[in-house]
């Protein structure tokens, strides 16, 4: 199976995406530092810096995708429609983001650091604009950041084409699995070749 991991880090994938020794995996991350430590760890798995919001795959190129906590720090909705570009149609997603809990620890840990503060302020705000709507808002550097909710999470995937959503609650985060309906965005140039 071929299978995207989306903020990869270093190279350790979500230990409940149940991935094969035969799978081919493909990691993916903004910090250069991880993903060289990610080719020692995992030689035999590909590894490339790119954003997730601008995935530069051909359509249907994966049958499965992962990510484990990467997903709240992109623009979700954005992310979910390149996921489901990528994705083959019936590919899965399976994902953990944040919960609300996660925020607001966060923001009681910033206080009394007015700029900590008033940043996790931003994250609450985004995230309850992200329960209401399946939306995000990104500051003017363009960091994007929130929590999410499972009324959020299916309102974002069922416009970006997911369908058989499933959000449980294990530990102290929502772990989401989905499955891509049959693409309908354009195709995209692809910057990378595909796993084979």
């Amino acid at each position: 199976m071929r299978v995207l991991d989306i903020g990869c880090g270093t190279g350790n994938p979500p230990r409940k995406a149940n991935l094969g020794a035969q799978d081919c995996v493909l990691g993916i991350d903004i910090n250069v530092g991880r993903l060289e430590v990610a080719k020692r760890q995992y030689p035999e798995w590909q590894f490339l810096c790119c954003r997730a919001e601008s995935l530069p795959f051909s359509d249907s190129s994966f049958e499965r995708v992962v990510s484990a906590l990467a997903i709240p720090y992109t623009n979700i909705p954005l992310v979910l429609g390149e996921i489901r570009r990528v994705l083959i149609p019936g590919g899965s997603l399976f994902m953990s983001v944040h919960p609300p809990r996660f925020t607001l620890k966060e923001l009681r840990q910033a206080f009394p650091h007015p700029i900590p503060s008033l940043y996790r302020l931003y994250v609450l705000a985004n995230g309850l604009i992200f329960h209401a709507s399946g939306r995000t808002v990104g500051l003017p550097n363009g960091r994007v950041e929130s929590f999410q909710t499972i009324r959020g999470m299916n309102l974002a995937l069922k416009r970006a084409g997911f369908v058989e959503i499933a959000v449980s609650r294990p530990e102290d985060r929502l772990v989401v699995e989905a499955k891509a309906t049959a693409a309908t965005a354009p195709a995209k140039n692809p910057l990378y070749t595909r796993c084979t």
